[in-house]
């Protein structure tokens, strides 16, 4: 098992579940590639992942008994979470962007492309993607610290309450 109260560990699961998350994310692009990203498809999706983070936090803070290692733990394991996921999302929008263009909440990505004085729409949406990406992997860091937080929180708690065997 991998000790996630170490960077190099907590990095290594980050990347794992970045990876998983991509084929999750590529597969249902493939079996449904003009569904919208719905309140309720967003939900399902980065739900499991937030609570990968929390779990990361919880692990790291009952190895250490320290909050701040879960803090860390769900902070490095949701940067490499994302940016293995950003990656691939900028390459699977490439390589699908003539059916992605065609999505209904793409609308006004379309549109602000018409007046942006771009003239290719995949030069358009990797400007787009690559600007929007170190805010998108800060707020996603941001609550991978936060998911850390309260899994180090609920360890630390449920290890007082537990009585010690010896």
């Amino acid at each position: 098992m991998t000790n996630l109260t170490t960077s190099r560990g907590a990095l290594v699961v980050g990347l794992t579940l970045g990876a998983v998350f991509s084929a999750l994310n590529v597969i249902s692009a493939y079996i449904a590639p003009l569904e919208d990203d719905t309140l309720l498809a967003l939900a399902a999706f980065y739900g499991p992942m937030f609570m990968a983070w929390g779990v990361a936090g919880f692990l790291a803070s009952r190895r250490s008994e320290r909050i701040t290692d879960g803090i860390k733990a769900g902070t490095l394991v949701a940067l490499a979470t994302f940016v293995v996921l950003t990656i691939v999302v900028i390459v699977r929008v490439n390589l699908s962007l003539a059916v992605v263009s065609q999505r209904p909440d793409w609308r006004n990505l379309v549109a602000r492309f018409e007046s942006s004085g771009f003239s290719s729409l995949r030069a358009y949406v990797n400007y787009i993607y690559l600007t929007g990406a170190p805010f998108k992997i800060f707020v996603a860091t941001s609550i991978g610290a936060v998911f850390g937080l309260l899994g180090g929180c609920t360890s630390l708690a449920l290890r007082r309450r537990t009585p010690a065997i010896r």
